[in-house]
């Protein structure tokens, strides 16, 4: 093969990539771009985006074309490139269009979750997408359109020349140039990550890299987020030692990085049950619009308004998994049950503080006990007890045909049956429900309740949503159901409930607009709380704010005398002006609105939709948020010194 040939080869390869690559791109950008119009930002966004394409392509003709050549002498053969560059120009067309439907289903680029798709049941994933119309119909559009590429990429004949005189210093040339396009720049740093932070937009930021590269950096990213030392996340973060860590936290000697909850003799003689409930996808954008003909809170709608129901709470992570590990360990490490400290315990287990008062602990899941480790790691970390789907379904002796758990009716009957009527100590009673996640599969004898998709601003003809609504308001109802049976029982006043979201419904609607930015990341928080455990009397519901971090503190605050617990969030009870809430995604909520992190804020304006005009952020609320960030590198050195600790 000539080098001429290869060249022209080449040439046909970047037109076509490039080609893909910039299209999908500006489809991207102005599908779920918040109102983006043609300004110097995106024209910046694209120009960097196209230095990361040209760089990616580059590599691969460097690899998969010179490098060969050169390896074989110049008598590479035709076949060799033309299979070569035909299969990766059908990786980078698929990747891009399930980039697309990433973003349409999960609502951002390419991340670490995309890894944990594999974890979370590949089967009831692909379940997910193949009952999901407008995912099936891209899957199909993609399908074609990628044919359509490799069928012209074929059409587009070249013909075999053999040039005699092609010389290895017109090659070198060559190389050199591709190596310096592979490079990305010309300065003194090649392009990096880095780079991307000359764009403010903080969509655009993330939107502008190709597929390739945003699974690059998101494998990186699991990477670096992996069990190592405490001293390489000091190097890693580049923070000097410990105690310049916890300064820069903001822990001092009147806000300790260990906390201690008052003496009180009532909560010693009268320790009462707690039960937490996660909910599966409980967003509060759809709780806001419960009405007579928009029924999704049922039998809870009225427990809603008799107790606590707090509605501007942000979940830290964006994944069940992640939730959990956020509220059970405070974990900014991904996946702990499956890592390679998957058999230490931690001292930062949240319920440590009740083991130690003598509660007796049980995770009481719908899914399987197997799922992402869950039965053997909880374990280890305290829980006495972990129920999952088969002993319950054997307990009732019945089969489910959810694709992921029981029937959320009968989680909450074994609750009932098993963990409180069989049990005289005092109970914490961790409780996941699975049934609002999709493939939607519910009791036969369930019965789809009013729904009206128009307060969502949907077409009330879409039947898809209004299933996911169904589910949302099955698992709702059990919940009130629950909370009926509770408030008559022997348990009404010695008994603690909590409950909120592992994250929003996703896929629901895309929140493209700043106005909705706060529904994104809003799942809502709720409490029952017998009278002679109350402390949330002169609480204002409707402004309190925060996030997952601050349940636990509310909890040891509420039920706990003298327990020692880490201060890493703020009980309900102990909130003031500076409210702060956040989502692992740089999003946060504060008294004012909802901030992203370009350090815009948006004001409240109604129905907890937000003002379109940003304001900029106060020196107060701008040194929450670092201090956030380096709370979650403290706790990720915490959790690498205790791992160490167990390891050797």
């Amino acid at each position: 093969m000539s080098l001429k040939m290869l060249n022209l080869f080449v040439l046909k390869f970047i037109f076509f990539s490039l080609s893909i690559l910039l299209l999908t791109k500006a489809i991207i950008f102005f599908s779920f771009g918040n109102n983006l119009h043609l300004n110097k930002e995106l024209f910046n966004a694209f120009w960097i985006g196209f230095r990361f394409d040209l760089k990616l392509i580059a590599t691969i003709v460097l690899l998969f074309a010179y490098l060969p050549y050169l390896l074989t002498l110049k008598k590479l053969p035709y076949t060799f490139v033309n299979i070569t560059l035909s299969i990766v120009l059908v990786i980078i067309s698929t990747l891009s269009f399930i980039n697309f439907g990433y973003y349409k289903f999960f609502g951002s680029e390419f991340n670490s979750l995309f890894f944990g798709i594999i974890n979370d049941g590949t089967k009831e994933v692909l379940l997910s997408i193949f009952l999901d119309k407008s995912l099936l119909f891209l899957t199909f559009v993609a399908l074609v359109i990628v044919s359509f590429i490799i069928y012209l990429w074929q059409k587009t004949k070249l013909k075999n020349q053999v040039n005699k005189k092609s010389s290895y210093t017109l090659l070198f040339m060559i190389i050199l140039i591709n190596i310096a396009f592979a490079r990305g720049s010309f300065g003194t740093f090649p392009l990096s990550k880095k780079t991307i932070n000359n764009v403010d937009n903080s969509f655009l930021s993330n939107a502008l890299l190709n597929p390739i590269w945003q699974l690059y950096y998101a494998y990186s990213d699991l990477k670096l987020n992996q069990l190592t030392s405490s001293k390489k996340v000091l190097k890693k973060h580049k923070i000097q030692n410990y105690q310049s860590l916890l300064t820069s936290a903001g822990f001092t000697k009147d806000n300790p990085l260990k906390m201690t909850t008052a003496k009180d003799t009532f909560l010693e003689e009268n320790k009462p049950h707690v039960i937490f409930v996660l909910m599966e996808s409980w967003s509060s954008h759809i709780a806001i619009f419960d009405k007579k003909e928009n029924n999704v809170l049922g039998e809870f709608a009225k427990h809603s308004k008799e107790d606590y129901f707090f509605l501007n709470f942000f979940s830290n992570a964006y994944g069940t998994n992640p939730t959990i590990e956020e509220l059970l360990l405070n974990s900014p490490i991904k996946d702990l049950s499956q890592s390679k400290g998957k058999n230490t315990p931690f001292s930062l287990f949240s319920l440590l503080p009740y083991k130690s008062k003598g509660y007796k602990t049980t995770f009481l899941s719908g899914g399987s006990s197997n799922w992402r480790n869950h039965n053997k790691f909880w374990k280890v970390q305290g829980f006495n007890n972990y129920i999952g789907r088969a002993s319950i379904e054997k307990y009732f002796n019945t089969t489910c045909d959810n694709t992921w758990g029981v029937y959320d009716e009968l989680l909450f009957d074994y609750l009932k049956q098993e963990v409180l009527e069989k049990n005289n100590d005092p109970q914490f009673t961790f409780l996941l429900t699975t049934n609002n996640h999709p493939p939607i599969e519910l009791p036969k004898n369930f019965k789809m309740p009013k729904i009206n998709l128009n307060y969502y601003s949907l077409k009330n003809s879409d039947n898809e949503k209004k299933v996911r609504l169904s589910a949302y308001h099955y698992q709702t109802d059990a919940l009130g159901k629950f909370l009926t049976w509770l408030k008559k029982s022997k348990y009404k006043d010695n008994t603690i409930v909590v409950a909120t979201g592992d994250h929003i419904i996703k896929g629901f609607k895309e929140y493209k607009s700043p106005k909705e930015l706060f529904y994104k990341y809003a799942v809502p928080l709720y409490f029952y709380i017998p009278k002679k455990y109350d402390k949330f009397k002169n609480i204002d519901v409707k402004k309190m704010v925060g996030s997952h971090n601050d349940i636990f503190p509310t909890l040891y605050n509420l039920t706990l005398s003298n327990a020692s617990y880490y201060n890493f969030g703020t009980s309900i009870m102990k909130k003031n002006h500076n409210m702060f809430g956040w989502n692992e995604q740089g999003k946060y909520i504060f008294k004012e609105g909802v901030a992203n992190k370009t350090s815009q804020l948006f004001n409240w304006d109604q129905n907890l939709t937000l003002k379109l005009k940003p304001k900029q952020l106060s020196n107060t609320q701008i040194n929450k948020i670092n201090e956030l960030k380096y709370k979650n590198i403290l706790i990720e050195y915490l959790l690498n010194q205790e791992y160490e600790g167990s390891s050797r």
